[in-house]
Order: structure tokens, then C-alpha cells, then sequence
């Protein structure tokens, strides 16, 4: 990183690091790391939240259409469950994307700091695995990870169209 890096002006205000304070940046480093696994963990647990709600509300709506008939209230609740459904869908692809912003910054400042390390590890395993340009050395979870909301809100649409169509019937007469 060059004296000019805004990161490095950021981090460093602009100045080196005087004698003694290597033990301190240690332990900044240390901090900020057990940061990057809090987010990790939050990110699997808004995954794990979302997932289940999804899972619930489309069991839900496989009991109203199990029978292959249903009228106006079961389709009015077929149309509610997969509007719910379908905005967590787009909150939950909202927060993947937030946390793969999150995850990006907070590694770059970790890079940052390692410039000033002894050994910089996430750098070297970042090079390892091929800086995530060759997906036959590493292929991110976040393309699968921000595919599924997609997969789900495909279902909840095809679910609303199948209450909509059950509520026409109802709606004629």
C-alpha cells in the first residue's frame, strides 16, 4: 500500500506506526478478524432464518393445493403466502448482497493491515486460491448463496399464479 491509499491514509491517519505499537496493531488485527467471523456467522443465521420461513410458508401452501381443489379463501391464502413469501425472497437476496459488500470491505481492511504484519495470511490465501478468478481453484459460496432466494421466489410466483387461478371461479360469479 502506498502513503497515498485512502484505505492506508484511513487506517494509519497518514503517519507510520511509532516503536512499541506492533503489539497494539496485533491485537486491532486479532479484533477486526473475530469481526470478519461474527459476519460469517450472522450471514449463515439470516440464511438459516430465511431458508426456514420460505421452507414453512411453501409446506403451508402445500397443504391448501394437495387436493388439487381449492375456492376463494384457500385461494386468497395461496395468494397471501407467496406475496409474503416472494418480499422475503427479495429481502433476503438484498441482505446476501449486503453482506458480500460487508465481507469485501472488511477484507480489504484486513489486507490493509496485514501490510504492516510480520506475515500477512488472508493475502497469501487470497493468492492461494487464485484471487477467486479461476472457479476450478476457488469458486465463491455467494453465487450459489444468492441463487437461492431466486429459486424460492420462483416457486412463491408459480404458487400465486396457481391461487389467482383459483380464485377466478370466485371471483366470476
Amino acid at each position: 500500500m502506498t502513503a497515498t491509499d485512502p484505505l492506508d491514509e484511513d487506517l494509519y491517519a497518514g503517519r507510520e506506526p511509532e516503536e512499541g505499537q506492533a503489539q497494539a496493531l496485533l491485537e486491532q488485527y486479532k479484533l477486526f478478524v473475530n469481526t470478519s467471523e461474527a459476519l460469517v456467522q450472522r450471514r449463515q443465521g439470516v440464511n438459516t432464518f430465511f431458508l426456514s420461513v420460505n421452507s414453512l410458508l411453501l409446506a403451508a401452501a402445500g397443504l391448501i393445493v394437495r387436493d388439487g381443489v381449492f375456492g376463494g379463501v384457500e385461494s386468497l391464502i395461496l395468494i397471501s403466502l407467496s406475496v409474503s413469501g416472494g418480499v422475503l425472497c427479495l429481502v433476503w437476496r438484498s441482505l446476501i448482497s449486503s453482506f458480500r459488500q460487508l465481507s469485501t470491505g472488511k477484507f480489504k481492511v484486513i489486507h490493509a493491515l496485514e501490510q504492516r504484519l510480520p506475515a500477512r495470511i488472508f493475502s497469501a490465501e487470497w493468492v492461494a486460491l487464485g484471487e477467486g478468478k479461476d472457479p476450478n481453484i476457488y469458486k465463491p459460496f455467494t453465487g450459489t448463496e444468492s441463487k437461492t432466494p431466486i429459486a424460492f421466489l420462483v416457486l412463491h410466483f408459480v404458487l400465486l399464479v396457481a391461487g389467482v387461478w383459483g380464485a377466478l371461479p370466485s371471483l366470476a360469479s
